[in-house]
């Protein structure tokens, strides 16, 4: 009988606490920039970013583009932008880069590869902790490809 109370008591519980983050509503936008901003100044930069994404996915080219404007174009190691998309952080799209080449435009040697460069940036990441019911929001950090290089690949001769 106390076995069968507890369960009841276990499960009334869980339904109260379900219940309790279905009235949990995401803070508002202006809310999780102030918030952002004060954690981590920085973080502008992140959110308007200036780099447009691709419609569409580009293939790597077959030498550089002097006459492009643009310096992802210019690049040895040419690369463009998609969107990191998560809903569960904030900011929920990020635009990151990606290689265009394995290799490197210019380097007809197998010894050079094209790599993305990253940068640790600050996010809000949404926790499944309610307060005044709103979803708290804690800062963390991830990183995210800023554009591309290249460099020589690791040979070890034994």
């Amino acid at each position: 009988m106390k076995l069968l109370l507890a369960l009841i008591f276990i499960l009334m519980y869980m339904e109260c606490e379900g219940k309790q983050n279905h009235r949990c509503k995401n803070p508002s936008e202006e809310h999780l920039r102030s918030k952002l901003e004060r954690l981590a100044p920085d973080s502008l930069l992140l959110i308007r970013q200036d780099n447009v994404p691709d419609i569409k996915i580009k293939k790597c080219p077959s030498s550089i583009n002097i006459s492009s404007e643009l310096m992802q174009d210019r690049s040895i190691s040419p690369w463009s932008y998609r969107i990191n998309e998560d809903l569960n952080r904030y900011p929920p799209f990020i635009v990151e880069a990606y290689c265009l080449c394995k290799g490197c435009v210019s380097s007809k040697a197998n010894s050079m590869v094209s790599v993305p460069f990253y940068k640790e940036v600050p996010i809000l990441y949404k926790t499944s902790k309610c307060k005044k019911s709103r979803f708290v929001y804690k800062l963390r950090h991830i990183r995210i490809a800023q554009f591309c290089i290249c460099r020589f690949l690791n040979v070890f001769h034994q």
